[in-house]
Parts: structure tokens; C-alpha cells; sequence
């Protein structure tokens, strides 16, 4: 089960009409969201517990945790003296904050020190959003709103946070859209409730946009306009739960490897594409990466219940003959038209990229506007990609890794696991451990002659026996691989035979 983490985040806004909030840019090193904007926040400390007067393991507890962040990352501390006003910003605030960002001084001191208390009243809870099942860490924010006091300002210094700046709803979205800013999806659907409005009308529509739409619904996760990532309940291989569809574009609109076979999660799926349908564009096709179940799901149901054909690699269409019907083949290099732009000033288009390795007809694509890699199964971000011979080829599952990592991308999108906002690291990290495990392969093999299973048992030690089966497929994808370099050989043609270096 996906451990989940408490944390706040807060709007904090000034007045003007419309209303402009704080917005920050993390840092583009930060492995979750690097390089995202949102508005500041983060994790529940142990010691926020002791400062609140709110009922326990209430969403409202949490205003400590947003006042400290704040604070931390802004440098605005909404406390109030004994007299009910606040302090203003300079020398001293900065001080503390300096003080508190090295780990010298508790929070608590800081308040104690000013002789300040924060006030449940200043920290208006919106709402809560818990991020979807399908990665192992999850966050439970909740939401606040407040407002900046008269006599401070808010300022980003680097580390964590790369910049900070006031902007209204409709200028983060205009940036959004034209590509200059990637916004944490959050972020965008709570800018877009409230884009136009004024601060008294925050409340209102962002608890209406926090509703539904995240605890029972597929969540509105768009990590560029128009193209949304639908994480669903799928029977995929551990550590992964959910396998990531995609819908994109504007019409053309085009459905990414729906994977789900479960009843109960293709209802939620139809939900969310009935919806679409009615609003329009109407879905063009369904599109598939590659044959694996846990991408084919909900394909022909799909299809049949929106009448769209469903598009694929001709290698593809080969191994679903009888299963699912192919209408389409698509080839590699082929554009597939996805109508003008958000930003209406150019034209957009999905590119299909033939990446064999994984599996023979494995299809990624490169959308070149936002930059982004729909990468299928030739990235996850929750564990290394199987390789299962016949079909699986380690040689060509690293060839197609190189080619993938000489395209411009800004993001990478995969089939399991978050989003990654540094592409070419991801793709290298994948290289790299497939070269340390052929290091140990051939390391292990220095000795006496071995057999598959016991070279899977040294080589992925403490791994639960349910998984050895597939541990045993990558130590014989290596092998293959390292044979057809004359670097290993083989006593007998299966894997149960001894292998040998030379």
C-alpha cells in the first residue's frame, strides 16, 4: 500500500482584482517536480502537532505546517503580535529565517522569540487533495488561503525554491499554455477555478474544485493543456498498481493505452470520457504502445463504445490477432495530427517512434511543442523495465534508450510512475543499471560455470520469491545480450543450461 505523507500549502494572495497569489518555481535539481511551478508548501513536521489548537488529525491542524512554510520559503509570517497586528518584514524576520533554514532553530523558537502566536482564523481551509494510488509515495495536502500582511513581502532565496513571483490565475495559465512554465497539476486546476476572481471568491471555487474531481473521480492531472494523464487500476507487474493513459489532443483527440480490464475502473473511465465527448472535441482513436495487458485492458471496449478504431505497430497488431483488432498501423516516424496548438500558433502533432527491446512493436511518441515523451513501457519510474526473451531484446531495448534520449524533451511521461521533469538523467539512470548489471554478470561468472536461477539468486538477493521468475528473465536477457558480443557463452540452449565466459 502507498504510504501517504500529511502536508499543507497555502494560496497566499494580496489584494488586487483579480487576486494575485505567490507562485514558486522549485528547483529544477529536485527530483519531484523539478523545475514545477505551485504555490509554497510542504511536509508535516512531528513538532507543528504541539503549536495547534485545532481538533487532532483534522485537516485544519495543519495551518502550523502552512505558517512555517510559508515563512521558510517566502520569508511572510503570518503571526500576530498581542495586539492582533504583525510584525513587518526585514533584519529580524530574516534572522530567524536564516536561522531556521540551517536547522538552528525550531519554528516554536522563532514564535517564542518574537513573541507571536499564529492564528487558526488567518489560514482559511480550502480544501484537500490526496495524490492518485499510483506511486508509492503519496501526499495529502491540504489547501489554505491567507492573506499577505500589509507591512511584508514575500521573498525566494535559492535552494529548494528557484524564484517566487506575484502573478493573477490568468497570467501562470497563459504561461502554462505557451510552454514557458510546467505548473503541477494542482496547481493548474485550482488556477483555474479562480482565474478572473477576486480574493473573497477564492474559497468558494477552489473547495468545489477540490471536490469530486479528486477523491472519486479520475483526477484532472494535466501536466501540459490538453493532454492528461489518466493513472488506472490495472493488473501491471509490482511495484506498479496503475497503468498511466493518456488523452490528448484537441481534436484530433487520441486515448493512450486504456489498460484497465477491471469493471469497476473502466465505469470511472467511461465517466470521464462521456464527459469529454459531451464537451467535445469527440475521441479519434484509441492508440496502443505495445500488446502487454496491462495496456490493452479497455482498448476494445473503448473502441466500441465511442466508435473509433484503435491504431498500433504492425508487430503490435500481430500479437493481439484474435484478441484486439487493429485498424490502423502505425510506423515509425509517422506524425499523427493532434489540430492547432492551445496556444493557437503553430501545429501539433504526436511523432511515433518504433522502439523494440521491451516488446517487438513497442511504439513511444514525441510531442515537440511542450517537448514530451510518452515513453510506454521503455521508462518506469518505479522500478527497472522487464526484459523477457524471446520477445525481449536487451541490445535493442538500449539502442532504443539512446535514441529516445537525442530528442528535446522537457518531460517525460511514462506508463508507470510519475512524470519525470529531467528526461535524458531518467533514460540515463535506466542505461546505467543495465550496465552494472552486465558488470555483475560477468563478475559472477569469473568462477565456475552457472545456471540462470543461481545467478538470479546472487544477483537480486532479498528480492520475494513471487518475483524471482522475472529476475531470472533479466539475468537471461543479460546473458543473451553479452553472448551475442562473444563475451559469454552457453553450454546448452536453455536457460537452465551453464554459462561461462568467452
Amino acid at each position: 500500500m502507498s504510504q501517504i505523507i500529511k502536508a499543507a500549502s497555502v494560496l497566499l494572495a494580496k489584494a488586487s482584482v483579480p487576486a494575485e497569489l505567490f507562485i514558486v518555481r522549485r528547483a529544477e535539481s529536485l527530483r519531484f517536480f523539478g523545475g514545477f511551478s505551485a504555490f509554497p508548501g510542504g511536509k508535516v513536521h512531528s513538532a507543528d502537532r504541539d503549536l495547534v489548537s485545532a481538533p487532532a488529525e483534522s485537516p485544519h491542524d495543519r495551518y502550523i505546517t502552512a505558517a512555517r512554510e510559508l515563512f521558510e520559503e517566502t520569508g511572510v509570517l503570518i503571526a500576530r503580535k498581542s495586539d492582533g497586528t504583525f510584525l513587518s518584514s526585514g533584519a529580524v524576520l530574516n534572522y530567524l529565517r536564516r536561522k531556521m533554514a540551517v536547522e538552528d532553530l525550531p519554528f516554536a523558537q522563532v514564535l517564542k522569540r518574537l513573541n507571536v502566536a499564529v492564528h487558526a482564523d488567518d489560514f482559511l481551509l480550502l480544501g484537500h487533495v490526496t495524490t492518485p494510488p499510483f506511486v508509492p509515495v503519496r501526499f495529502d495536502t491540504a489547501f489554505f488561503l491567507a492573506r499577505l500582511p500589509a507591512n511584508q513581502s514575500a521573498e525566494v532565496w535559492d535552494g529548494e525554491l528557484a524564484a517566487g513571483e506575484w502573478a493573477s490565475a490568468d497570467v501562470v495559465l497563459e504561461r502554462w499554455t505557451s510552454g514557458a512554465w510546467l505548473v503541477s497539476p494542482p496547481t493548474i486546476a485550482i488556477l483555474q477555478a479562480i482565474r478572473g476572481r477576486p480574493i473573497e471568491a477564492i474559497a468558494a471555487t477552489v473547495t468545489v474544485a477540490l471536490g469530486a474531481k479528486f477523491e472519486r473521480e479520475i483526477p484532472p492531472i494535466y501536466f501540459a493543456p490538453s493532454i492528461q494523464m489518466l493513472p488506472l487500476d490495472t493488473n501491471a507487474l509490482p511495484p506498479s498498481t496503475h497503468t498511466n493513459a493518456y488523452l490528448v489532443g484537441r481534436g484530433p483527440v487520441y486515448l493512450i493505452d486504456p489498460g484497465t480490464a477491471l469493471p469497476l475502473e473502466q465505469e470511472r473511465l467511461f465517466v470521464l470520457l462521456d464527459a469529454h465527448q459531451a464537451q467535445g472535441p469527440p475521441l479519434s482513436a484509441v492508440i496502443l504502445t505495445h500488446h502487454h495487458p496491462d495496456h490493452i485492458g479497455a482498448a476494445a471496449v473503448c473502441a466500441v463504445r465511442y466508435g473509433v478504431p484503435i491504431y498500433a505497430h504492425p508487430r503490435t497488431a500481430e500479437k493481439l490477432q484474435g484478441k484486439v483488432s487493429v485498424n490502423r498501423l502505425l510506423h515509425d516516424g509517422e506524425r499523427l495530427d493532434l489540430g492547432p496548438a492551445p496556444e493557437g500558433k503553430s501545429p501539433w502533432h504526436l511523432e511515433a517512434i518504433h522502439t523494440p527491446g521491451h516488446a517487438a512493436g513497442h511504439l513511444a511518441f514525441y510531442e515537440a511543442h511542450y517537448r514530451l515523451l510518452f515513453a510506454g513501457d521503455m521508462v518506469s519510474t518505479l522500478s527497472s523495465v522487464v526484459i523477457a526473451p524471446p520477445e525481449g531484446d536487451l541490445a535493442q531495448y538500449l539502442e532504443s534508450l539512446e535514441r529516445l534520449r537525442r530528442y528535446d524533451c522537457r518531460l517525460l511521461l511514462p506508463a508507470h510512475g510519475s512524470p519525470s521533469a529531467q528526461p535524458q538523467r531518467t533514460i540515463d539512470e535506466c542505461i546505467a543499471h543495465r550496465v552494472r548489471r552486465q558488470s555483475q554478470l560477468l563478475a559472477a561468472l569469473k568462477g565456475t560455470p552457472r545456471n540462470v536461477a543461481d545467478l538470479a539468486r546472487e544477483l537480486y538477493k532479498g528480492l520475494a520469491p513471487a518475483m524471482m521468475r522475472f529476475a531470472e528473465l533479466q539475468v537471461l536477457a543479460g546473458l543473451k545480450k553479452l553472448e551475442s558480443e562473444g563475451r559469454v557463452s552457453a553450454g546448452s540452449a536453455d536457460e537452465k543450461g551453464q554459462w561461462s565466459l568467452g
